[in-house]
């Protein structure tokens, strides 16, 4: 009895939430459900929200900023400090401005697909710093996520190229509720971003770390994955990061991952 109780309430709860999704696309998709559907295609993230985080922030290498970034907390596994300046191509294109460039894009696109996006960031200024990793990583949750995507570039061997992703691993008291779904997702992000034609890492296995030691995926408590988008010590990958149309391809590879992650 228990039991079938709670697949009616489940039925009904499903039914429920089918009827909001159609009222909320208007009167004529109520009345036809081809409509609907056609409506639903158009924008497929519709109910879902993402947050984003475009990795640290241009002002951490302002020495004013110096004793807010040098605060720390533990992890759950390390201490580890705030935040930090993040990587550069050889040529000083900050990995900071470029993330925030491609992330900025992405949040356009995944709008027009009817997702809500929020960012932990949004402003890249020399005057700014933070927020520290800790604030990035309890975003999710602040914002009710469905999942956290933390964007950033990675200072690999010049001879390398492509992107990766490191998902949290299992950390008692810390992960539990999380570990397994966000490997799941950044597993989703690998094939999603790799079928629309971004470059799988040519220096790490798998294109996956599962590392615990992560502040930003230890203190989320929704779905985290942080993704590596290129490397910007590598010649090829560094020219397109600095062009538009290369911050577009990368916004591109990211949003088809981020839609594979969270596919219904």
């Amino acid at each position: 009895m228990m039991g079938s109780a709670r697949r009616t309430a489940g039925i009904a709860a499903g039914v429920v939430a089918s009827a909001m999704l159609v009222a909320s696309l208007g009167p004529i998709a109520q009345a036809d459900p081809v409509v609907a559907e056609q409506l639903r295609a158009k924008k497929p993230l519709r109910g879902i929200t993402i947050a984003l985080d475009p990795g640290h922030q241009l002002g951490n290498s302002n020495p004013a900023f110096a004793s807010k970034l040098a605060q720390t907390r533990f992890n759950g596994t390390i201490t580890k400090g705030c935040n930090t300046t993040g990587t550069a191509t050889n040529s000083g294109f900050p990995e900071a401005t470029f993330v925030y460039k491609v992330t900025r894009r992405v949040k356009k696109r995944l709008e027009r697909q009817g997702a809500t996006v929020k960012m932990t960031r949004t402003t890249n200024s020399y005057q700014r710093w933070g927020p520290c990793v800790w604030k990035r990583g309890q975003f999710g949750a602040k914002v009710r996520a469905d999942m956290l995507l933390s964007v950033h570039a990675d200072g690999g061997p010049a001879s390398g190229k492509g992107f990766f992703v490191i998902v949290p691993g299992l950390v008692p008291g810390w992960t539990d509720d999380i570990a397994a779904k966000s490997q799941r997702y950044g597993k989703r992000l690998i094939e999603g971003m790799a079928k629309a034609g971004a470059t799988r890492s040519t220096y790490i296995s798998g294109q996956t770390l599962v590392w615990n030691d992560v502040t930003t995926l230890n203190f989320s408590d929704v779905p985290a994955v942080l993704v590596e988008v290129g490397n910007m010590r590598n010649a090829e990958e560094a020219r397109l990061m600095r062009t538009r149309q290369g911050q577009n391809d990368y916004a591109a590879w990211l949003v088809a991952g981020v839609k594979a992650a969270v596919r219904r």
